[in-house]
């Protein structure tokens, strides 16, 4: 799955939208399971590195 959704993600929130939006598009998919995996695995890094970049310019 393509990572531009979800490189700039900041909150699980943001990354949950993100997820029914797709959902809404690729259900009807047999590998559905597989591309949700990815894009929250994805979405999950993102997160933990713009959180990680936030923590630093506060130092």
């Amino acid at each position: 799955m393509n990572n531009s959704l979800t490189k700039n993600c900041t909150s699980p929130e943001q990354l949950e939208k993100i997820r029914k939006g797709q959902e809404q598009k690729f259900r009807w998919r047999n590998d559905w399971p597989e591309m949700e995996k990815a894009l929250m695995a994805a979405g999950n890094e993102a997160i933990a590195a713009h959180a990680a970049k936030k923590n630093q310019e506060q130092h």
